[in-house]
């Protein structure tokens, strides 16, 4: 479906928020893993090393299911955003922080990090994925319909 997404310019909002989180696994979740996945985490460390115990602590592979030319990207806006944040106290910062449209640049999949996961139920980050892939023209027409005034 993801593939299905990319290739057709489908609208795709990938979300970078544990991106840099360690991530805990139950031992058999661990074990029910794609082999793929296995050979990346072993690397240096046995099997029977880090089955050892309940819970393991892991760090996936960065984004390792989309092309290069997006993981790039994808790389360039974790680093912009971590500098943001760096230097903006949280109080001040959007619930969810996007990469901004560029030209020359396919409109999906765009990337994001949720500052306040909180504030974003499902139905508000619904509204944004469609707010951000929504077609200028469209855009316009839709925000003229706000009043009495513009009808």
């Amino acid at each position: 479906m993801v593939r299905e997404h990319i290739e057709r310019g489908l609208p795709l909002l990938v979300l970078l928020d544990e991106a840099h989180r360690r991530i805990p696994l139950l031992r058999q979740e661990l074990q029910a893993a794609p082999c793929r996945l296995l050979e990346s985490l072993m690397d240096g460390t046995g099997s029977d090393e880090l089955l050892d115990d309940e819970v393991v602590e892991v760090r996936l592979p960065f984004l390792d299911w989309l092309p290069d030319a997006h993981r790039d990207r994808a790389a360039r806006f974790l680093e912009d955003s971590d500098a943001a944040l760096s230097r903006t106290p949280v109080a001040l910062l959007p619930p969810l922080m996007t990469e901004k449209r560029q030209d020359g640049l396919p409109p999906s999949p765009r990337f994001a990090r949720r500052i306040l996961p909180n504030a974003l139920t499902a139905g508000r980050l619904a509204a944004a994925v469609e707010h951000l892939f929504v077609e200028g023209a469209q855009y316009c027409a839709t925000a003229g319909r706000g009043s009495e005034a513009d009808r």
